[in-house]
């Protein structure tokens, strides 16, 4: 059996956990990252995944900052300089020029990002990664955290950062409650070839059914996430091409056209997570360990960088042997009421937006008039959105 000792040990190698241990080991930390799978890595020429998110400028200033940006290929992200939102007939618009900005964001896609953070990590060679791992055991102490892996190795950390995803198992072992809303919906998820080409807008409409996106992808397409209430979702998915394309266009009324042609569909449930703490005793949450929130704004990997961000900064001047209490109370103050401010108001615009009377999408068309009409609001949105707030992290924002 073979023991070694860390200064922080990550448990989850998804694009956050990779994020924050890149983060963690710049400032000159002693880093573990345990994953239980070792990512595979996607031939070039490989058609683009469904498993798409939305970059904010703060995120991929962050991305930049632990080294994955820069190894990332360009050709598999698509920047949006524009955004589109509509409901009824209403409809509120952002561009990136108006508010200063090169760009409002970029679509990519997740094992992508996830593959160029990994391969910053080994480049760097500052993070100690044991993958394939899974741990087997927990031991918070009022010093440290004891690991017990899979493999046989055990583990001693000043510091445990679970990342370890929406079913967090290490939450779950420190008895951390979470509030669950489950929306009785999914979404469905394809890429679209339309009559014009996606130039680089991010185009949302709240149809009858649930908001349908169309995102921008490097070759023209548009990555789709349409969602609906869980019975309607099965039907699409069962219906062939033809007659899928028939009933997305009877909604999507898009800038770019009729749909053409589809990529296979598939579909993920929305619930909504949120643990009622993010740290305890040595152990802190980070991610969809912390939280899940709804689609519909893009902001789930927006949320979990800035954590990753937001903890390297609470970290700066803690040392392995000290008490990390007061650093992760802030991080907690911190990350649990910027993330629940966002997650609050996505769900609270989801549920009118949702609503069974046309009522409900006329009142979201009303407030799209107002909201065009009034510069501050916009712009705090923006920079909210982007990650460019006095409440983001530093990294985000220099």
């Amino acid at each position: 059996m073979k023991r070694f000792d860390i200064g922080i040990a990550i448990c989850g190698g998804g694009v956050a956990g990779a994020v924050c241990a890149g983060l963690l080991a710049e400032s000159g930390r002693s880093v573990a990252l345990i994953e239980a799978r070792q990512p595979q890595w996607q031939p070039p020429e490989t058609d683009f995944d469904l498993r798409v998110v939305a970059i904010s400028p703060g995120s991929a200033r962050i991305l930049a900052s632990a080294g994955g940006l820069a190894l990332h290929n360009p050709a598999r992200r698509a920047e949006y300089r524009r955004m589109q939102v509509c409901a009824a007939t209403a409809a509120v618009e952002f561009s990136a020029q108006e508010h200063g900005l090169d760009q409002l964001g970029w679509i990519a896609e997740v094992p992508a990002l996830q593959q160029a953070q990994w391969q910053a990590l080994d480049r760097r060679g500052q993070v100690h990664i044991l993958a394939p791992a899974r741990v087997d055991s927990m031991e918070l102490r009022a010093d440290s955290v004891r690991l017990g892996l899979d493999n046989g190795q055990t583990l001693r950390a000043g510091l445990l950062v679970a990342a370890d995803g929406a079913r967090s198992r290490l939450r779950q072992m420190a008895g951390i409650i979470t509030e669950q809303w489950h929306y009785n919906q999914a979404a469905l998820v394809t890429h679209l070839t339309t009559e014009t080409a996606n130039d680089g807008i991010a185009w949302q409409r709240f149809t009858e059914h649930g908001p349908l996106a169309l995102l921008p992808l490097p070759d023209g397409r548009s990555s789709i996430v349409w969602s609906q209430p869980d019975g309607r979702i099965q039907k699409l998915l069962a219906m062939d091409e033809d007659d899928f394309l028939d009933e997305l266009n009877a909604h999507q009324d898009s800038p770019f056209g009729s749909g053409l042609s589809c990529s296979d569909r598939h579909s993920f449930p929305l619930i909504r997570r949120q643990a009622r703490r993010l740290v305890h005793q040595r152990l802190v949450l980070l991610g969809d360990a912390a939280r899940n929130v709804h689609p519909l704004a893009g902001q789930g990997l927006n949320l979990g960088l800035a954590d990753a961000a937001a903890l390297a900064e609470v970290l700066e001047s803690w040392q392995p042997n000290q008490d990390p209490a007061a650093a992760l109370a802030r991080y907690q103050r911190w990350r649990l009421g910027a993330a629940s401010l966002i997650a609050s108001g996505i769900h609270a615009i989801n549920e009118i937006g949702h609503g069974p009377s046309p009522f409900n999408t006329g009142l979201m068309g009303l407030g799209f008039r107002v909201a065009s009409r009034l510069w501050p609001a916009r712009e705090a949105f923006v920079k909210r959105a982007c990650g460019l707030d006095a409440d983001s992290p530093r990294l985000s924002r220099s």
